[in-house]
């Protein structure tokens, strides 16, 4: 995304689905800020064919640099690009506290903290409210573990509004103990209808890693991209990685294709 073609292609898609223009001009600020960041060759200009997991750069030596030219700010993830594009479209409870989930979200707080302005007006109370890890079931049943998070979710008032954005979030599984034993959101990105037919996929990969515009025929081929990045622990006596579109499952959902047992 270091191109105007491909800036404009993602302004004009993210506008046609409902999201505020504040929203957007956020977005690409931040965009340009992380690739002034680091080496122009590890970035892509417009698109290209590539697997999912093949990368021009080396993850440990853009963090360095991004590192090196922001000091301790840890940057902006996933999470973070997702909800300040898509968070008009989510309420949560007024009864759910300023914060929760700081272990796991430390790091999304550090951020929140010290650049509000990326939360586009909204708060850091719904922000947790969505992503903070919830009580999962005691099970490795996939619809089993989409009730837990729904219920989870419900406590906390979280609902979705209706609109052609969809909130995307890869949910991962952690069963450290019987006492222990959540679902939490490990990937999230935000999904646009594309003119032709075909489907945007927006995300952020990481906090020290670019902001990517994917292009897909369908969504089975979305869960083909994910789950090949994210489906990759087998054999574990926990659910494997699945994927919400806004509350429910995503339609065309499957797990990695790579692997055959399946």
């Amino acid at each position: 995304m270091t191109d105007a073609d491909t800036q404009s292609l993602l302004s004009k898609s993210l506008a046609d689905a409902g999201i505020g223009e504040n929203r957007i001009s956020s977005l690409l600020d931040r965009v340009d800020r992380f690739n002034a960041s680091v080496k122009g060759e590890w970035l892509t200009g417009g698109f290209e064919h590539t697997a999912p997991t093949d990368t021009k750069y080396d993850p440990y030596e853009m963090q360095d640099l991004w590192t090196e030219k922001n000091g301790s700010f840890p940057g902006y993830n996933c999470r973070i690009t997702a909800f300040g594009l898509f968070s008009e479209f989510v309420t949560a409870g007024a009864d759910q506290p300023e914060t929760q989930g700081e272990d796991t979200l430390f790091l999304d707080l550090e951020t929140l903290a010290a650049d509000p302005d990326v939360l586009c007006g909204d708060s850091t109370s719904k922000f947790c409210a969505l992503f903070a890890p919830v009580t999962a079931a005691d099970s490795t049943e996939t619809e089993k573990q989409v009730k837990a998070l729904q219920a989870g979710w419900s406590e906390r008032g979280i609902s979705f509004e209706e609109s052609t954005a969809r909130l995307i979030s890869v949910v991962l599984h952690d069963r450290f103990s019987d006492t222990d034993n959540t679902l939490f959101i490990g990937h999230v990105g935000v999904l646009l209808p594309a003119e032709d037919g075909g489907l945007w996929f927006m995300e952020k990969v990481a906090f020290q890693e670019p902001y990517r515009l994917v292009k897909l025929q369908n969504r089975t081929e979305l869960s083909d991209y994910l789950m090949e990045q994210y489906d990759t622990a087998w054999s574990q006596d926990t659910t494997r990685p699945f994927i919400m579109e806004n509350d429910s499952l995503m339609e065309g959902y499957r797990t990695n294709p790579l692997d055959r047992a399946a």
